[in-house]
């Protein structure tokens, strides 16, 4: 019985997630409220959200509640497209944060661009931002002989790869992209906002130019429930 009320619970709060006036810029009430509302269990009402949060319908913000998920982000990870023009292009607000910037080894990222794993690699980690939401946690790698004194001039609010094409004249000619469904860890989780182990998509992309030569690597790791990969492919003639 316990089982059958709540996957009926789940169904009656999937069914009000349905009208977009239901909830007040589209925060749900405290689960205290939700469960009196519902003549439930806290454990029973945490069930059926955690049921919503998995099918992507809500999310959970450390600290602040439980909230209606926006769309998806439709996201090409194979394009040049910046984030600010993706996100723009769909009707939507992006914005970055710059955590921070810094030279160091960091091995995986060597290994997938051919170098020794002490190599010196240029290091971005940015934040971003769709509609104030923070959806993406992003570290970038990018080797300093091919961008010299990119960590005292770069623009990086914006887009870093059109900043390697426009300033060093880099062709992003090849991609070895790897993509991962995996919990978050603490750090991605805390610059997010949400619990360490809620879901997420790691995805892990190296860069090289048209002669193979290694250009950079950076890890993305996304809320799972801010985008839907969308690639599309053309048939050679």
């Amino acid at each position: 019985m316990r089982d059958a009320y709540y996957l009926h619970l789940t169904d009656r709060l999937r069914e009000q997630l349905k009208d977009p006036d239901a909830f007040e810029e589209g925060r749900l009430p405290s689960e205290r409220v939700l469960a009196e509302r519902f003549d439930t269990t806290r454990v029973t009402l945490r069930q059926a959200l955690g049921q919503l949060e998995g099918e992507g319908r809500i999310h959970r913000s450390n600290r602040r509640g439980w909230f209606v998920s926006p769309p998806r982000l439709d996201y090409d990870p194979t394009r040049d497209s910046g984030f600010n023009d993706y996100v723009t292009a769909q009707g939507r607000r992006p914005r970055t944060e710059v955590l921070l910037t810094g030279v160091q080894a960091y091995p995986p990222a060597a290994q997938a661009l051919g170098l020794t794993a002490q190599t010196p690699l240029y290091h971005i980690r940015r934040r971003r931002f769709v509609d104030e939401r923070a959806v993406l946690s992003e570290s970038m790698w990018v080797v300093p002989e091919r961008a010299p004194g990119l960590l005292e001039e770069g623009q990086f609010g914006v887009s870093l790869w059109a900043e390697l094409r426009g300033r060093y004249g880099l062709t992003l000619a090849h991609r070895e992209l790897r993509f991962y469904s995996e919990s978050l860890g603490e750090q991605a989780a805390r610059e997010l906002g949400v619990a360490m182990g809620s879901p997420g998509l790691t995805v892990r992309r190296a860069t090289f130019d048209e002669q193979h030569r290694p250009i950079g690597y950076d890890e993305e790791r996304w809320l799972h429930n801010a985008l839907c990969i969308t690639v599309t492919l053309k048939n050679k003639p």
